[in-house]
């Protein structure tokens, strides 16, 4: 939060997410008026990991997919980017791979794609306990790694 006030907010950056959110409430905020009545210079997209124990991959890149065209249609001149999903204990597996679609389907739409979360992975490729409070959410330690990456992603290039 501290993060958020210092670094990005005096960079006129809004924080959309909510805690819990998945694909499909994006979409339906998205889908609802929230990205209209303004002009995004960027829109930085880092959805899914709430998805992973209800959807398969097939879906969470069909969410990401309507996410990215409802995005373009009502913030058509923003820089999108895609951040990949964030590493979680018994998942790393699957979210390397998951983001290697991610990535792809990025491409696809010529949007810029950042997987942030490698920060997070020990040498072994598997999520460093030390930056986690709980295997899903990085604790203060692991939030300082990325700010840095966050605070390059959403504030402009000079």
């Amino acid at each position: 939060e501290a993060t958020w006030s210092d670094f990005l907010t005096p960079a006129g950056v809004r924080n959309l997410a909510y805690g819990w959110d998945r694909i499909e409430n994006v979409l339906w905020r998205v889908y609802h008026g929230e990205l209209e009545g303004y002009d995004a210079d960027r829109v930085i997209v880092m959805i899914g990991t709430n998805n992973l124990h209800l959807n398969s991959n097939d879906e969470i890149l069909e969410g990401m997919n309507l996410i990215i065209e409802a995005i373009k249609i009502r913030q058509p001149i923003a820089k999108i980017t895609i951040v990949g999903i964030l590493p979680r204990r018994e998942y790393e597996s699957r979210i390397k791979l998951l983001n290697f679609q991610i990535a792809e389907l990025t491409a696809n739409h010529n949007l810029q794609y950042q997987d942030i979360g490698t920060k997070l992975l020990n040498n072994e490729s598997s999520i460093n306990e030390s930056l986690f409070s709980d295997g899903l959410h990085p604790n203060k330690d692991g939030y300082l790694l990325l700010r840095d990456e966050m605070v390059r992603l959403c504030t402009p290039n000079e």
